[in-house]
């Protein structure tokens, strides 16, 4: 099997903690839209996915503003990569796992 190119778009909840009533709770605050390309090595080790699996994030929007050059200044774009990765990943797998 050769390696697999494919684009990729989902929703990442964008959370905060707060305190309420004397406790800590996780609250939704809105959507980024990520849009970028999968990249699948089969060749790569099942075991790990971060080698079997990269992505290249073209976009990062929040309210349909791109704000990855903000995400990156502030070093923020390190989990929404490992998220985008993740999703690709398993996107990628449930789709093979209909066509057979």
């Amino acid at each position: 099997m050769r390696n697999t190119t494919k684009d990729f778009k989902f929703h990442y909840p964008l959370k905060t903690k707060v305190v309420r009533d004397l406790k800590i709770v996780t609250e939704h605050v809105g959507d980024l839209e990520v849009e970028g390309v999968g990249y699948f090595d089969p060749s790569a080790s099942v075991l790990d996915i971060f080698d079997r699996y990269s992505v290249d994030i073209d976009f990062v929007r929040w309210n349909g503003t791109d704000i990855k050059p903000v995400l990156e200044v502030t070093g923020s774009m390190d989990e929404i990569i490992e998220a985008s990765i993740r999703y690709f990943a398993n996107d990628l797998e449930n789709g093979m796992g209909k066509a057979a």
